[in-house]
């Protein structure tokens, strides 16, 4: 692949600062966005020769003009992302628009292919991240979730989100935008200190000997970030080669490690890469639940080959370890 100019937003994140990483070691120019005044994951990349740091908010959408028409950009990977948390006394969902998902998520998604749009250097190869929120994940009709599974959000989060996803087929259909859609699980790794593989490595390397709790009734599709950002790379790669309009249902992938997993399961496997040794206590959550992504197409058509569970927790641990 020839050398690119290429935007990652959201590239102080769990996985965009590994995309950086290796678009620089494929020796791309990376201009990397980030809201985070000392974007702490990006620190070791900073003096790289072909690294540009940019500091700003896609909400605001002078910001996304100023930047597209100052840069002329041959690939965007679109991985910024915000979350929106629930008040827990709260009676009501809030208006969508009050939220920062929507306006991030959504509004934000539109503000950089507007800017993109109306940059006169024609519009970019575009890689979009997207998520499981997307799916109602507490009742789903089949096992493992194909790209055709009908998208049923049920809060702001995966709402906010698939309306990006939707931004990005409309600019396909009415602007000629060639983009890859990627949907993905949950994401472990370093950087990451939120979720319940976070939590169990963390309880297992404290040396605490409380025992540690895992919900015996839930399952899921947990993915290393490493593999997350191999298949970013892979999506550019088939994108470039693909050239031409090819139909939306074969631009969306479910980047998923394969494996349906039980959180107790995950949980003994870290006790045993950690070798802690404190008790594993299964205690049934409120809700159960399964979920694991069919990563069939991305396989066969990207030729995605993810880690598995035990491959990627152990370098996981080991990076934490040493």
């Amino acid at each position: 692949m020839q050398p690119l100019s290429i935007l990652v937003t959201g590239a102080n994140g769990l996985i965009g600062h590994r995309l950086c990483r290796r678009l620089l070691e494929d020796g791309h120019m990376v201009a990397a966005l980030s809201r985070a005044e000392h974007p702490a994951l990006l620190k070791p990349l900073r003096e790289h020769g072909r690294l540009r740091l940019f500091r700003g908010d896609i909400t605001d959408r002078e910001f996304c003009r100023k930047l597209f028409r100052a840069n002329r950009f041959d690939a965007v990977f679109h991985l910024a992302v915000a979350r929106y948390f629930p008040d827990p006394a709260a009676q009501r969902l809030p208006a969508l628009e009050e939220t920062e998902a929507y306006r991030t998520n959504y509004e934000g998604t539109l503000n950089l292919f507007q800017a993109a749009l109306g940059s006169g250097f024609g519009l970019p190869v575009w890689v979009q991240g997207s998520a499981m929120m997307v799916y109602d994940i507490e009742h789903l009709e089949t096992m493992p979730v194909a790209e055709t599974h009908p998208a049923a959000p049920v809060e702001p989060n995966g709402f906010s989100v698939l309306l990006a996803e939707e931004a990005c087929r409309y600019f396909g259909r009415s602007a000629g935008l060639h983009d890859a859609i990627l949907r993905f699980p949950g994401v472990y790794g370093t950087g990451k200190e939120s979720g319940v593989i976070a939590k169990f490595v963390r309880h297992c390397l404290s040396g605490n000997p409380a025992p540690l709790e895992a919900p015996g009734n839930r399952t899921s599709d947990f993915l290393y970030a490493e593999d997350a950002a191999e298949a970013l790379l892979l999506a550019l790669s088939w994108l470039q080669a693909n050239s031409g309009e090819l139909p939306a249902a074969d631009r969306l992938f479910h980047i998923g490690s394969g494996e349906e997993v039980s959180v107790a399961e995950a949980a003994r496997l870290i006790r045993e890469l950690t070798g802690a040794n404190i008790d594993i206590v299964e205690r049934p959550a409120a809700v159960s639940r399964r979920f694991c992504f069919d990563n069939t197409r991305a396989r066969k058509v990207l030729g995605f080959r993810p880690r598995s569970l035990r491959e990627g927790m152990s370098e996981y641990v080991n990076e934490l370890m040493g």
